[in-house]
């Protein structure tokens, strides 16, 4: 209904036909590719055609050189038969013993004839003018040739001479036979083949079915109407198929063929249109013909053209369905469109409504320019809100998080900040203040003058490459750059080097500065990577260096840190005993083998953050509260207003030292007299003897109480079973035998007083999850 009404109302749809016009237009190649498909399919179809034709007259004309060839193999074999070449002799040359075994003969014709009875009608072989041997015996040749097996052509004399022949082979013309006993007169092609034996020659005929010449070449036919005409070598007519024909018209027709060198041609004969076909048989000399009816070839291709036509027509009536569908499709969102824009009354208040000649892609432009116009205003107002957004979305990413709609921010980038390359990378910068920082510089003056920091820093950096500058922490300023490779990096190195040149020459007693390169990161998602390889390659600066600058990529960052369960143990082992030091010193190891791995520098924090739930599992345990038991000592990260502070390694072992202290000075309180009480000398007598026995006899024996009291009494104590303890002694002492000394495993095992080395090695290996050679290959590493 809605194309009818287009149509209707055509004079102000004009833009509607136009653009049906244009689809109308493209039916055209349907009806060029429909007559191009159908010649060169009628031109495909008569190659395929002619071509099936030729190829099955060649496969006939291959079957009846076969049968010929096969004959005169048969035939050579007969002759060179010793048996033949000993008994078939002229009969005024036989003896009496000859004469026996000449039965002998007609059985090996017998056989040859049983080789060639499928394309023969019968052979038979003489050497004189007497006799002539057949497949039943011996016949007299006049009475042979005259009355039992009498050609219309050859007459007796006729075969009698062939015994002076000198030809080896020879192919007769076709000639009708008649034989004794009312059987039917039979077409054949003697084939005679004559040889020497003895001081004669032997003549053998073969008589070839011009029935199965026939049989063979109509075999291979591929339509009925298809007629064959065979010529042996002399143009003789041996078989022609084409019943009811003029013999002299359609040999004059064919040999007029003949001159123009041809396999496969269609010509007119007797006012009909025919395919001939041509194969020369290269063996005997035969011409063979095939004669096809061209009306066979146009009762296959009529169908071809019925389909094509039908196919046209189809697609022209589906192009003209779909170009009406199409043009409406196409023409109805623009009539919407048009109809929007005429609707907003205050697009054309100034200039009045538009001019009813225009069309409607005319009125569209004009009203997108005006709306492009009147919404310029409040783009201005969006520009001014981009830099806000831009800082928020980088913060946002630089906190590991991820948006869905990354390109908005990288659009925002690009066009604001000249972002134009597709890779980024984050650097760092970290100010360590000094106190004189504090006692000369106002506090009401230190926020501006990090502002101005934070543009000294832009504007170097933004001499080499595009960036943005955060300041994301109190002593932290965080730049994100567009950078693309090692190029951009050297560039980028360059600035801050000059950067660290300024401030180190201006204001060197203020501030320590420590400058870390990121890693380059292919999208913006990937900002908290590079952002927390930048923070790591700030940790791992040397501090005595006032102003450096350290590259991630330099380092082999773990993103993975180690605290096993033996070293939550240990600690909880050493914290019931109330050994500071020892707890201490668990602790030194834990940093020092989590800083020789290069771990990152969230890693990092998540590792303080694991060791100081130790320490409030401690008190937990203790049945403490941990917020009182450590007022005043809980971790700055887990404050508040600490939670965008950057710390190295030494400020987090400072808080976290001072929080296992304070959870131990807790414990202390609780326990009065617990400095000479059963459980501490206990630890201070296995801290004296752990290299001799110290079986719990000898324990109980020292301190003057019963075994089970003395066991009782220190796991209530220290929550430690006595042997755990003793154990876990040796194997610290141990470890410190491994690190510091080259004694043999035996020897140590001996020193701290395990006298079993594999009691030795499973104790440790419980203890540490390691053996004791792996443990010492990497305090060494």
């Amino acid at each position: 209904m809605n194309i009818i009404r287009l149509l209707k109302q055509r004079r102000n749809n004009r833009l509607f036909l136009k653009i049906l016009g244009y689809f109308l237009s493209l039916l055209i190649p349907i009806l060029i590719v429909g007559l191009f498909t159908y010649h060169y399919s009628l031109k495909i179809m008569k190659e395929d055609f002619d071509g099936r034709i030729l190829s099955n007259l060649r496969s006939s004309s291959a079957t009846v050189d076969f049968y010929i060839k096969t004959a005169q193999e048969t035939a050579l074999d007969f002759m060179n038969d010793d048996t033949i070449q000993s008994h078939l002799l002229p009969k005024a040359e036989r003896t009496i013993e000859i004469n026996s075994e000449l039965w002998k003969v007609s059985r090996i014709i017998q056989r040859s004839e049983n080789i060639v009875s499928v394309f023969t009608e019968n052979m038979f072989v003489y050497i004189d003018d007497k006799e002539v041997f057949v497949n039943e015996g011996i016949n007299s040749f006049d009475s042979f040739f005259s009355r039992l097996y009498r050609y219309d052509s050859f007459g007796p004399d006729y075969w009698r001479e062939k015994l002076k022949s000198n030809k080896y082979i020879e192919i007769l013309p076709a000639s009708e036979i008649e034989r004794q006993g009312g059987r039917e007169p039979e077409s054949v092609v003697p084939i005679v083949i004559t040889n020497r034996i003895g001081t004669g020659n032997a003549v053998m005929v073969l008589n070839v079915s011009v029935s199965s010449i026939a049989d063979a070449l109509k075999g291979n036919a591929i339509f009925q109407s298809t007629r064959f005409i065979a010529l042996d070598g002399e143009d003789r007519v041996v078989y022609n198929g084409a019943e009811g024909t003029d013999d002299g018209s359609l040999l004059a027709t064919l040999h007029g063929l003949d001159d123009a060198n041809w396999n496969t041609i269609e010509t007119k004969w007797h006012d009909r249109s025919y395919i001939f076909s041509l194969v020369d048989s290269g063996l005997y000399g035969w011409k063979f013909y095939s004669v096809t009816p061209s009306s066979e070839f146009q009762k296959h291709t009529y169908s071809i053209l019925q389909m094509t036509l039908l196919l046209c027509i189809v697609l022209l009536l589906m192009g003209v369905v779909f170009s009406f569908i199409f043009s409406a499709s196409i023409y109805n969102p623009i009539r919407n469109i048009r109809e929007v824009l005429m609707q907003r009354k205050e697009l054309w208040s100034g200039d009045g409504l538009p001019d009813a000649r225009m069309n409607e892609f005319e009125l569209i432009k004009s009203g997108i320019s005006k709306l492009y116009d009147s919404h310029s205003e409040y783009k201005s107002k969006s520009d001014r809100h981009a830099s806000d957004y831009v800082e928020y979305m980088l913060l946002f990413l630089l906190k590991g998080h991820t948006i869905a709609q990354e390109e908005i921010l990288v659009d925002a980038l690009r066009s604001e900040y000249g972002f134009t390359k597709k890779r980024f990378i984050c650097c760092t910068i970290r100010f360590d203040f000094q106190d004189a920082f504090y006692a000369d510089i106002q506090d009401t003056d230190r926020q501006p003058l990090l502002e101005g920091i934070k543009k000294v820093v832009w504007h170097m950096t933004g001499e080499r490459l595009p960036g943005y500058i955060l300041h994301d922490a109190p002593n932290l300023f965080t730049g994100v750059f567009s950078a693309e490779d090692e190029g951009d990096i050297r560039a980028l190195r360059t600035a801050f080097e000059q950067l660290l040149d300024i401030f180190g020459y201006d204001m060197n007693h203020y501030y320590d500065i420590a400058i870390g390169f990121g890693t380059i990161c292919d999208s913006v998602n990937a900002l908290g990577s590079s952002y927390n390889a930048a923070l790591t390659a700030i940790g791992k600066s040397k501090s005595q260096e006032r102003f450096r600058i350290v590259d991630a990529n330099e380092l082999e960052i773990g993103n993975r840190y180690f605290y096993s369960f033996f070293d939550e143990q240990k600690l909880l082992n050493l914290m019931n005993v109330g050994e500071g030091e020892g707890v201490t010193r668990v602790i030194d190891d834990v940093l020092e083998a989590n800083s020789n791995r290069n771990i990152s520098y969230e890693h990092r924090k998540l590792l303080f953050h694991e060791l100081h739930r130790t320490c409030i599992r401690f008190l937990s345990e203790k049945g403490l509260e941990p917020k009182e038991a450590l007022d005043g000592a809980t971790l700055p990260p887990l404050r508040q207003d600490w939670n965008n502070a950057f710390l190295d390694m030494s400020e987090w072992r400072t808080w976290l030292i001072a929080s296992f202290d304070a959870a131990l000075d807790a414990v202390k309180q609780t326990q009065k007299g617990k400095s000479g009480d059963l459980a501490s000398r206990i630890t201070a007598f296995v801290q004296e003897h752990y290299r001799e026995d110290l079986g719990l006899e000898r324990i109980a024996d020292e301190m003057g109480v019963s075994v089970k009291y003395v066991s009782r009494v220190f796991k209530e104590k220290s929550g430690v079973v006595l042997t755990d303890y003793i154990n876990q002694v040796r194997i610290d002492k141990a470890k410190e035998l491994l690190a510091s000394t080259t004694m043999r495993i035996n020897d140590i095992a001996e020193e701290v007083g395990i006298y079993s080395r594999t009691t030795f090695l499973r104790s440790f290996k419980k203890v540490e999850g390691m053996s004791p050679n792996e443990f010492r290959a990497m305090s060494r590493n």
